[in-house]
């Protein structure tokens, strides 16, 4: 008898080695936490064209969406000024990258990404069938650009870069991009995931000029984080046509409703409201990332919604302490935490409990 696995069977090995994406999360009663600083979510409400979208989207819930997002689709195009086929919507961005997995992958590919990431990725990875190949950051937070490029093989198909990084918050320079970028063999995807690239305060915000100059880069993007729409899971793929022809094949029918469609067209006619939301929450970032330094906890400059605190071995015990108190953050075992930017108030009771700690 043959030893050789059949077809898929070390895609449904991995995929039995991993958790469901939070799964640890099911075991946790919500209404234990005060203050839930875990998610990177929006802690201000929906704007009021954006909720009144909402509630027009549920007048229609008896029939299906277009299974394209058809309107989403052309408003992107006309927000960004690029043709439609290079435009492809999602059930947020990890639903997206999903999408994207698949139609490059196969069993027995890989795919590289930093560690730690987004929870979501060697999952994501697993189910295409791809072997996950993780390089740790550096000590400040960034991709390993040089160990990344000494990981690619014959195999690859995709490496994931994050700017700004999740859970870090560091953001990869153009100059390292396209240094990366000139050195990458040719028959390699790179998907950059910007879900936070709105909350980014570089003096040279990247723009879509990357893709122009390469038709290997992907952009992916989400409505869910700045725009607050993390609850109606909408996001989408900036790429060359080709790229997204195959990936829009993946697509489960139907997977963006109507209701989130609508809030994201009109979000994103909210420019300027959302400047003001950005600035918002850059201040409030500016501010607690100051608080938690004079603290002695030495957080990482971040250019997402979010913290980054390198505790190494204290990171489950800092974690546990807050969660005692009723704040919900996310740790890495061994490596750090994360702590998203939330309300004044949450910020205010957040450090009183690391006062306390540190004094522990």
């Amino acid at each position: 008898m043959s030893s050789t696995p059949a077809p898929g069977l070390g895609r449904i090995a991995e995929i039995d080695r991993l958790s469901a994406y939070r799964q640890e999360d099911a075991a946790e009663s919500e209404d234990r936490f005060v203050w839930d600083l875990s998610n990177n979510e929006s802690a201000l409400p929906p704007l009021p064209a954006v909720a009144e979208a909402v509630r027009q989207g549920g007048l229609h819930t008896t029939r299906y969406p277009d299974p394209t997002a058809g309107s989403l689709v052309r408003a992107l195009s006309r927000h960004f000024g690029i043709d439609t086929r290079k435009v492809m919507v999602g059930p947020g961005s990890a639903g997206v990258l999903q999408q994207l997995l698949l139609s490059l992958c196969g069993d027995g590919d890989e795919v590289i990404h930093a560690s730690p990431c987004f929870d979501a990725y060697p999952l994501l990875i697993a189910i295409a069938g791809a072997r996950c190949l993780p390089v740790p950051l550096t000590e400040l937070g960034d991709h390993d650009l040089p160990e990344i490029l000494a990981r690619v093989t014959p195999r690859t198909r995709v490496v994931i870069l994050c700017s700004p990084h999740n859970p870090t918050g560091s953001r990869l320079p153009d100059t390292d991009l396209r240094g990366f970028l000139a050195d990458l063999p040719r028959h390699v995807t790179v998907v950059l995931d910007e879900a936070y690239i709105e909350f980014d305060e570089a003096k040279e915000p990247r723009d879509l000029n990357v893709l122009r100059r390469d038709p290997r880069v992907v952009l992916l993007r989400t409505f869910s984080k700045a725009y607050g729409l993390a609850g109606l899971r909408v996001g989408y793929a900036l790429a060359a046509p080709d790229i997204l022809e195959r990936a829009r094949k993946t697509a489960i029918p139907f997977s963006v409703t109507r209701t989130a469609e609508l809030a994201a067209i009109v979000s994103l006619k909210q420019q300027e409201a959302l400047a003001e939301r950005m600035a918002h929450t850059k201040k409030l970032r500016t501010d607690l990332h100051a608080a938690l330094d004079a603290e002695g906890l030495s957080p990482l400059p971040s250019c997402g919604n979010f913290i980054w605190i390198p505790l190494g071995s204290s990171s489950e015990s800092f974690a546990a302490t807050l969660q005692g108190a009723g704040i919900k953050v996310r740790a890495c075992p061994g490596q750090g935490v994360r702590i998203s930017v939330g309300s004044e108030p949450a910020h205010r009771h957040l450090l009183e409990v690391v006062r306390q700690w540190a004094k522990s």
